[in-house]
């Protein structure tokens, strides 16, 4: 008779040694998703409720990747979802008081950006190497 495979514990997420290490560990993790930044750079700096065809309209998404980020924005607590009983149906986003809070980082980032150039050096080639 078999024996039954012993189960494996889930590997726990890695956190790192610093204060603070796990949560900045998981905010990596959620707005390094593709266009997560992006989404919230639009509610952060162009603040109110938004509708997601203007949302799809001004970063050019595609309807299944937008409504999947608003859907982690908004489990995360950083986007508010209001729905209106009206014909046709109304929904809106807008930033959470907790996404607001990410608004110096946000501006940090662009400041950095501004003052510096990000460039991907091409690896050395084979005969350089040799």
């Amino acid at each position: 008779m078999p024996r039954p495979k012993a189960q494996r514990p889930e590997p726990e997420a890695p956190c790192s040694a610093a204060p603070g290490g796990c949560e900045i560990g998981e905010l990596f993790r959620v707005l390094g998703k593709t266009h997560m930044l992006d989404i919230l750079h639009l509610f952060l700096h162009e603040e109110g409720p938004k509708r997601f065809v203007e949302v799809q309209h001004r970063l050019a998404l595609s309807p299944n990747t937008l409504t999947e980020r608003l859907k982690e924005l908004q489990a995360v607590g950083l986007l508010s979802r209001t729905a209106y009983n009206e014909i046709p149906p109304r929904v809106d986003y807008e930033a959470t008081p907790k996404a607001m809070d990410l608004h110096p980082v946000f501006d940090a980032l662009q400041q950095w950006a501004a003052r510096n150039t990000l460039t991907v050096e091409s690896p050395p080639a084979a005969a350089e190497a040799a």
